[in-house]
């Protein structure tokens, strides 16, 4: 089946992150005043200045990081996944969360920038290997493709550097071993231990909203290969069958396999359910 390409929805421009990497901590301090406060809607700058420690630039730029990575809306409220990870793991230490947060950049339609989906797409492979300066490149091909214009070098550069420094600094998605640093600028993706289920789970749920909404049936194969799933999650065919299995014994979905084409069926939609099920509510 093919998916729509429609995208209703705001998505990061590429240089949203005003030359910061994201940072877990100064995330957590956005998600404790938001939970904190009793009016609705999004958080204010004002407010963020007044109740953080967190400098002008960073005040600008983590909220940002936050819609991104799936723990605000667009408004700058709670989104569920948000509300949950504050309630259950306030410091974003739980490598289910940050396996969460590494989804929602990279998801085909966002929240994260159009540019971080194409190089997870095309370079998290395990083992492979590249300097800097080709994923500087290599955004700034994105760009002029996708805008009708160049990118000046030092965006692109300063991109790619923030990019890089996500999947290798501690404070940001490094705990996930996607990706190391093995000498001046050269980069090695690893093999990382593969998420729970209800990480997929809900990465599958918010695929599937985002591309094929309408439909509450797919091909299995749909979820493969570079338009589907797994090389979001870095997950082979088998895993992410296991995971099916386990999603099917749950209720979530059936899955039909006695003649290909094989067949999901989505039974349930509802995001808390999973998250209840990732944090153990």
């Amino acid at each position: 089946m093919e998916p729509s390409n429609k995208n209703d929805n705001p998505r990061l421009g590429i240089t949203f992150h005003r030359s910061f990497s994201l940072n877990r901590p100064a995330i957590g301090q956005i998600l404790r005043i938001q939970n904190e406060r009793k009016a609705t809607g999004g958080i204010s700058r004002k407010e963020l200045n007044e109740k953080s420690n967190l400098g002008s630039i960073y005040l600008e730029s983590m909220p940002r990081w936050a819609w991104g990575s799936g723990l605000l809306n667009h408004d700058k409220s709670l989104s569920k996944f948000g509300s949950y990870s504050y309630q259950f793991d306030p410091l974003l230490e739980q490598l289910g969360t940050q396996w969460l947060m590494h989804y929602h950049l990279s998801a085909p339609l966002g929240p994260g920038p159009a540019f971080w989906h194409e190089l997870v797409k095309t370079r998290f492979r395990s083992g492979d290997e590249f300097y800097a300066q080709e994923i500087a490149d290599q955004i700034s091909e994105f760009f002029e493709r996708e805008e009708g214009k160049p990118l000046a070098p030092r965006s692109a550069r300063s991109t790619a550097t923030i990019f890089l420094g996500t999947y290798t600094r501690t404070d940001s998605l490094g705990n996930l071993g996607l990706l190391e640093a093995i000498a001046a600028d050269r980069y090695r993706v690893l093999d990382p231990e593969p998420p729970a289920t209800w990480v997929t789970a809900f990465a599958l749920l918010h695929w599937w909203e985002s591309l094929y909404k309408e439909q509450v049936t797919l091909n299995l194969n749909d979820l493969y290969g570079d338009q589907g799933i797994t090389h979001l999650l870095m997950i082979g065919k088998g895993r992410l069958n296991n995971s099916l299995e386990e999603m099917q014994q749950e209720g979530i979905l059936e899955l039909y396999r006695i003649a290909p084409p094989y067949q999901v069926v989505l039974l349930h939609r509802d995001e808390e359910l999973i998250l209840r099920k990732l944090y153990g509510g």
